[in-house]
């Protein structure tokens, strides 16, 4: 990476990988590198290698080039990214149109869908905050795939916490909401969208499912309930939480588990089919993208299938990614009963931080909604059920 403006530019690279192959490899092309601009640039650009006989997790590898580096601006760049060139001017440019600014987003760039599993992922946008950079002016967050920040001699205390999950979740969001803390008395926005300032990332896992990655952003960002109780706001229980902590409770105390079974079942299968449909709109427009692009590339006509066997396709793309979006909200209950951190049952992140207050009075009206259908079906299902079995009871003893 260069750029076409004078600036003092170092690289940190951290590895935490163990293997001595990977360190060598490093240490040799760093090297290789350095030597040629010792001779072209006096030793800009120089690329610094620090290495750990141990994984010590994403937090503790950024906190060490955060902490070592005396810069006045801090570029960080995940290791499986592929930064465009121009990147360095792009965030120049930043700096100088916004020089109160304290925290920079770039715009971080997903594939387009290579398989059924990754038309999912794209019609549930789950990669949202990704590109938040063109959503949003001042950005909540950002991810640190991609993100630029004050250097560390400026606000000394700001570190990535060691709380969060070693493979990375919701430590970029407490990472930049300590930024918006520290620098509160300025009286405005510090967060900036650079969409200009590019990176392409892969899709996890080379494009296969990836439920564990998911779920892992989940068990970390829930964290931020407990660190950033003012960034959070209340809603109904959803699907989950009731079955949890309503269905639950309520079978043990009638000493009807099968009842219980057949009314979380039934909540979750409909909890399911509604997103379902509420994302077909979405995957039908992924998996429609997905065959023109196939058929480009190929030099063959899709047009051939079956309205049916169309339709399914997306349906399935559809509950799919409905089933992402439930993957993390099963992982937040767990999390919260694993923590005994009952406070955070029913309470969500504001991932906005309050910039979009119609959205978070979305999410609670609708999960008014959602918590009334939810315990209609419980209720059905207990007084149908459970009467029914009550009277089979009855009579079964009558006869003896």
């Amino acid at each position: 990476l260069r750029s076409s403006i004078r600036m003092y530019v170092k690289f940190w690279i951290v590895i935490d990988n163990p293997r001595e192959d990977h360190v060598v490899a490093v240490q040799r092309l760093a090297d290789e590198l350095n030597e040629t601009q010792l001779n072209v640039d006096h030793g800009n650009y120089f690329v610094n290698v620090i290495h750990y006989s141990e994984n010590r997790g994403a937090s503790y590898a950024r906190n060490t080039g955060f902490n070592y580096s005396t810069a006045d601006w801090i570029l960080f760049l995940d290791d499986d990214v592929v930064p465009d060139k121009h990147i360095l001017d792009a965030y120049a440019g930043a700096i100088r149109r916004y020089p109160y600014a304290k925290v920079f987003v770039g715009k971080t760039e997903l594939p387009e869908p290579t398989n059924t599993w990754t038309q999912m992922l794209k019609a549930c946008n789950v990669g949202y905050f990704y590109n938040i950079a063109e959503r949003m002016t001042h950005p909540s967050w950002g991810v640190t795939a991609n993100l630029m920040v004050r250097g560390s001699r400026f606000n000394s205390t700001i570190q990535f916490k060691d709380i969060y999950p070693k493979t990375g979740g919701g430590e970029d969001i407490d990472f930049v909401y300590q930024y918006k803390e520290w620098y509160s008395s300025l009286g405005r926005l510090v967060t900036v969208g650079v969409p200009e300032a590019k990176a392409k990332h892969p899709w996890w896992n080379g494009g296969g499912t990836c439920y564990q990655q998911i779920t892992g952003w989940a068990w970390g960002d829930s964290l931020c309930i407990m660190e950033w109780p003012k960034k959070t706001f209340l809603s109904c229980p959803n699907w989950i939480e009731h079955i949890a902590f309503i269905v639950t409770p309520m079978a043990l105390y009638s000493a009807k588990p099968g009842v219980g079974l057949v009314a979380g079942a039934t909540i979750a299968v409909v909890e399911h089919v509604i997103k379902a449909i509420n994302y077909f709109p979405d995957s039908s427009s992924v998996v429609d993208e997905f065959q023109e692009k196939s058929d480009a590339t190929t030099g063959t006509s899709s047009k051939g299938q079956s309205p049916m066997t169309v339709f399914l396709w997306k349906a399935w793309v559809a509950l799919g990614a409905g089933s992402v979006l439930s993957s993390q909200e099963v992982t937040r209950v767990v999390a919260a009963v694993r923590r005994m951190s009952f406070y955070s049952v029913c309470r969500r992140v504001d991932w906005f931080d309050g910039q979009k207050e119609r959205i978070r009075l979305d999410i609670q009206l609708s999960s008014l909604l959602y918590f009334g259908l939810n315990i209609g079906i419980a209720w059905a299902s207990f007084s149908l059920l459970g009467n029914n079995s009550h009277r089979h009871d009855y009579k079964t003893n009558r006869v003896h």
